[in-house]
């Protein structure tokens, strides 16, 4: 690949992410933020501090390696990377974020100029789309990222023997 093909990749996965992140509509999201991470409990959830309080989250519609699968290290510490040392939003679809079982917050993050962070860990490749906790309105985005992951063979997907559980 060269640089130009390089480029014009990258620049059409940020527009993917910035599109899944305005393309929600005010009255159906709440934004919380700017928030920090404090701690990040594995590839797909994390603790923030968000104006002296602690939230607890987990990537909405985000499958990544559970404990003891292929790629589980490589996954946190990209989620890791992906957080480290900048401001976050956490943005909730319905405006009262659903929780899991383990009483974390189900909500998308975005970084300040609107990626959605969720879309861009699929589309590094440490993750996949899942419907689990609903659909998405950015399944879309989800779906291109996860498939441009895959044909690159990014991350977990140049691992022949990777299964995301959906």
């Amino acid at each position: 690949m060269n640089k130009h093909d390089f480029l014009s990749r990258a620049f059409g996965a940020a527009l993917v992410a910035f599109a899944a992140l305005v393309s929600l509509p005010a009255q159906a999201r709440a934004q919380l933020g700017p928030c920090r991470a404090l701690r990040v409990a594995d590839a797909d959830s994390a603790d923030l501090r968000c104006s002296g309080e602690l939230v607890h989250v987990r990537l909405r519609n985000v499958a990544a390696p559970r404990p003891g699968q292929v790629g589980y290290a490589e996954a946190t510490r990209a989620l890791a990377e992906l957080l480290r040392a900048r401001d976050v939003w956490i943005l909730a679809e319905p405006a009262v974020a659903p929780v899991d079982p383990n009483g974390r917050s189900l909500v998308y993050l975005a970084d300040r100029h609107g990626a959605n962070l969720n879309v861009e860990l699929v589309l590094l490749g440490w993750a996949t789309y899942s419907t689990d906790g609903g659909a998405s309105r950015f399944e879309k985005s989800f779906r291109a990222a996860e498939t441009e992951a895959r044909t690159e063979r990014r991350a977990l997907w140049s691992v022949s023997s990777y299964s995301a559980e959906r």
